[in-house]
């Protein structure tokens, strides 16, 4: 009986301590799109960047902002996030509020499409 919870027990620390974890991303929804500008949320260490078009994965295509933050998006290729005139390639996630402005009382949120998941850009030449 002893030698059994002492193979379990080492078994099972074994597969603590020593597989892989593999962290839990949300994927979200595909876009792409050329910002236009950007907006910096004051109440929130985010940005707002305007695309113009911007392609959400159907037949239409739109104009908007999606928030872009440093400590829930993962930029990808040349790390030039927010910038007019480079294209941007991504997943978003839509619904969620993360663009607080100040006014003169307090801050309200700002209303934009989504947050960025994961973010390429294009460069400048």
């Amino acid at each position: 009986m002893k030698m059994k919870i002492t193979a379990l027990t080492l078994l099972f620390s074994f597969a603590v301590f020593f597989l892989p974890a593999r962290p839990a991303h949300a994927q979200g929804l595909p876009f792409g799109g050329l910002a236009t500008f950007s907006i910096p949320c004051t109440c929130s260490a985010t940005l707002a960047v305007w695309f113009t078009p911007l392609y959400l994965g159907g037949p239409i295509v739109i104009t908007g902002p999606i928030v872009y933050s440093p400590y829930s998006t993962i930029p990808y290729a040349y790390y030039m996030t927010g910038v007019p005139g480079v294209w941007h390639l991504g997943s978003y996630l839509p619904g969620v509020q993360a663009c607080w402005m100040y006014a003169v009382a307090g801050c309200f949120p700002f209303p934009t499409i989504g947050l960025m998941t994961k973010v390429g850009t294009s460069r400048l030449f």
